[in-house]
């Protein structure tokens, strides 16, 4: 290794713990985006941007995405679920890219999405709802990570069970 090269060691709690915790996309600061030169937003779909599996488009989040992308940010919606013709729908319009089917928090699906943005973590922002997909997997590359709180209560049986374990490290953080 050359003397040059840094190797950034983060503890488990570094990985999980967001860089900003808010309650929705919409209480998201600009001025905090701005602060951090922040180009790109990296979005989870269910429970982030619509209840689980309720693909409808709410006239405030196309008004969200259109806000973001008249202020010049690029936007990707990221998301676990299994490709559907629904979430293509969304994703047009919204006027995003989009990657389903993703393993998150599997850095390689993140690596696809800053390559689609053309973007650097360090501009980068990933937003979800989820400590043990979003928040890790956007650190694990070295994103700014936003968590939201979920949006409703139905969710994929697996993230039941992972709830209980982001309700530990959120009591470990000071945040429940």
């Amino acid at each position: 290794m050359s003397s040059n090269t840094q190797v950034r060691r983060r503890s488990i709690m570094q990985l999980l713990t967001p860089s900003l915790h808010i309650e929705t996309i919409y209480d998201l600061p600009s001025a905090w985006l701005k602060e951090r030169a922040i180009t790109s937003i990296i979005t989870d779909l269910d429970n982030t941007l619509v209840p689980w599996r309720d693909y409808r488009v709410a006239e405030e989040l196309a008004d969200w995405f259109d806000s973001l992308h008249r202020s010049g940010f690029k936007t990707l919606i990221l998301t676990n679920a299994r490709p559907a013709p629904t979430i293509v729908e969304v994703s047009h319009r919204l006027n995003t890219e989009l990657i389903v089917g993703a393993r998150k928090p599997i850095s390689r699906f993140f690596r696809r999405a800053l390559e689609l943005l053309d973007s650097k973590p360090h501009e980068t922002c990933v937003i979800g709802d989820q400590i043990f997909t979003d928040v890790l997997g956007g650190n694990i590359v070295g994103c700014h990570t936003v968590l939201v709180e979920r949006i409703g209560h139905k969710e994929f049986v697996g993230t039941k069970f992972m709830r209980l374990l982001e309700k530990l490290v959120k009591r470990r953080m000071g945040t429940v």
